[in-house]
């Protein structure tokens, strides 16, 4: 049987990732706008719509925004365009998002 002699490549580039630090965290949220932000999957409305319950008992003058009820097209598991993701955040003082399932 003859010798066979194999090469391991791979196929991935290096890639240069920016870093990026956590976003601000809020000391309070009254009076700021959360934006609460759904993919569309099965219950994750249901799940972000009792989480501003729980936050707005907690903190009675936030304001939750539903980024699914100003935006439809913001509803999506396969990428939110950068301008709509944009849009969000310039619409919000946080932004909450669910994946559901």
């Amino acid at each position: 049987m003859d010798r066979q002699e194999w090469s391991v490549v791979n196929p991935v580039a290096d890639v240069d990732i920016e870093k990026h630090g956590g976003a601000t965290r809020l000391d309070d949220f009254s009076g700021k706008r959360i934006g609460l932000w759904w993919n569309g999957k099965p219950n994750g409305d249901i799940f972000l719509d009792e989480l501003a319950h729980q936050l707005a008992s907690r903190h009675p003058e936030m304001i939750p925004v539903r980024m699914w009820e100003i935006d439809a097209a913001t509803t999506t598991a396969y990428g939110v365009p950068s301008d709509k993701l944009e849009r969000m955040a310039q619409s919000a003082d946080l932004l909450i998002g669910a994946l559901a399932d």
